[in-house]
């Protein structure tokens, strides 16, 4: 009852609070918790039947130590959480001339903050965790997990339990409409350089678009907004020529995304998320002795 009430509540909070950010087109299950990751937008969206609840801002991995996309599920949810410092790691303390930590016990000064909500098999050693850094928040930092400020990751472990889908996508180029009808583009930076398999597609997509509304879309703004990559929402339609987002709910438009094979989430990676020899942290309260990245 009390989880119930603490939902609802966290519902009418969570739609205001994410009318501001745009979605990025990933398939949503129409059933149960699902945790989406935007890499390139450094956001988390928390989702429930379909519904978006909230989103994050949130800290992955930089580019030497990249957050690896995939569908996983949520596998083990920590409180407290100790940090057994991985050798790499040490090794970077030790090069930068920092005391040498083996483990870090459970405190205002442990890397992985409240709470470590582990995801994937524990070998993968990736997981959703607070900080004791809150202004990395957001940012490409980590050695590959996805870091939260404290208050929001408490927030996230109340809603989500072990089996839940989390699905690691990475687009920087979104397209949603407003309740108007007009379309919108966000471009994000392409911190990790990979091969944007978007850009293909965008221009025969707005074509399409443009001949289905009887709207016409200024080529000026999309070159602009892929110049710029301010991570800024830019109407393509609007015929103000300078009308700024004003923070209006913006819906996801389908253009990448399609039906999932199965409801049920993968544990594998397609693509590593460090090499071996930079593996993160351990298990955090030492039980798998799993690698874990900070």
């Amino acid at each position: 009852m009390v989880k119930s009430l603490l939902m609802m509540l966290f519902l009418l909070v969570g739609v205001a609070a994410s009318a501001e950010v745009p979605e990025p087109d990933v398939q949503v299950n129409d059933q149960g918790m699902q945790v989406v990751i935007n890499l390139p937008q450094t956001r988390l969206f928390l989702y429930q039947d379909g519904q978006l609840l909230k989103s994050f801002p949130v800290a992955v991995g930089k580019m030497l130590t990249r957050t690896p996309t995939g569908s996983f599920a949520i596998t083990a949810i920590y409180h407290d959480p100790s940090w057994n410092v991985p050798k790499s790691i040490q090794e970077e303390m030790r090069v930068q001339g920092k005391p040498v930590l083996t483990v870090v016990p459970p405190g205002d000064k442990n890397p992985l903050g409240k709470v470590f909500i582990r995801f994937g098999e524990p070998g993968l050693g990736l997981g959703i965790h607070g900080t004791n850094a809150p202004q990395s928040v957001p940012g490409f930092r980590s050695h590959g997990c996805v870091r939260m400020k404290n208050p929001d990751v408490l927030s996230l472990s109340t809603q989500v339990n072990v089996g839940a889908t989390v699905t690691v996508a990475y687009q920087s180029i979104l397209l949603n409409q407003d309740q108007q009808g007009q379309l919108w583009l966000t471009a994000y930076r392409n911190l990790y350089q990979h091969d944007d398999v978007s850009m293909p597609l965008l221009a025969q997509v707005l074509l399409d678009w443009q001949h289905q509304h009887g709207l016409a879309l200024y080529g000026s703004r999309v070159d602009q907004a892929l110049a710029q990559r301010s991570g800024n929402p830019v109407c393509l339609s609007c015929h103000a020529s300078a009308q700024a987002y004003s923070g209006q709910k913006l819906y996801v438009l389908r253009w990448l995304s399609a039906p999932p094979d199965s409801s049920t989430p993968q544990n594998a990676a397609p693509e590593p998320a460090l090499p071996a020899s930079a593996a993160g942290a351990d298990d955090p309260r030492g039980a798998a002795q799993a690698p874990v990245y900070e």
